[in-house]
């Protein structure tokens, strides 16, 4: 387990959110709730030692940027939902989408770049 203290002003905003979902349910809040919105905590199957916990939130952010990515496209690209009947009509169509999807990346930071 990782656990990290997170900004105040993130912390609080949290808080907002427990407190403003609790109220439109009807629902008390649990105090622990609202002590434990001022962290963030991962839990991983790591061995205690060998693992700084910068490093394991630097690979978490990471992953979920990659996560991010893939939902992006998922809705972008309908690479969720892919028309065809067998595995391999299914891995063409996913490559040429994911080959598109990085040739409209490169060439939009290209045009991003250029751009004044």
């Amino acid at each position: 387990m990782v656990p990290k203290r997170r900004s105040p002003a993130a912390a609080e905003a949290t808080r907002l959110a427990l407190r403003r979902a609790a109220a439109s349910k009807g629902r008390t809040l649990d105090p622990r709730r609202l002590m434990a919105a001022e962290f963030m905590i991962l839990a991983t199957s790591l061995p205690k030692n060998g693992y700084r916990a910068g490093a394991v939130l630097a690979v978490y952010r990471l992953c979920w940027q990659i996560e991010l990515a893939f939902r992006r496209l998922k809705s972008l690209l309908h690479i969720d939902k892919l028309p065809t009947w067998t595995a391999q009509g299914s891995r063409s169509r996913l490559y040429a989408h994911l080959i598109l999807a990085l040739l409209c990346d490169d060439l939009s930071q290209d045009f991003l770049d250029s751009s004044p």
